[in-house]
């Protein structure tokens, strides 16, 4: 049985690749902002004033950085992951295309 579902992070007018998940179901998006939301509070008890890409928190970077969490325990990403260009570029049919705001810390459903 599938639960298909595709997320993406946006900041502004620029936003991320989109990550699918043959089995993740709205859980996904959820865990997606809930990393969101922890990746912020990290980034603010850092002492260090280095800007780089994740630090103005880039969508594609945050993407690179949410699958790094995601697949942190396990061996090998042996699960049903995989990146496409944009929400069509996969299937996402069951539950469809979240996008992740950045800046208003919410799950927007189909990007609207």
């Amino acid at each position: 049985m599938s639960d298909k579902i595709s997320i993406s992070f946006k900041n502004k007018n620029e936003k991320s690749v989109a990550l699918f998940n043959h089995l993740g179901g709205i859980e996904f998006a959820r865990e997606g902002l809930n990393y969101l939301k922890r990746l912020k509070e990290k980034l603010k008890k850092r002492k260090s004033n280095i800007i780089n890409p994740l630090t103005r928190l880039e969508p594609g970077i945050v993407m690179v950085d949410f699958i790094r969490d995601y697949t942190k325990n396990m061996e090998i990403v042996e699960s049903s992951l995989w990146l496409g260009k944009d929400e069509n570029d996969g299937d996402n049919s069951d539950n469809g295309h979240f996008v992740i705001d950045i800046n208003k810390e919410e799950i927007i459903k189909n990007g609207n």
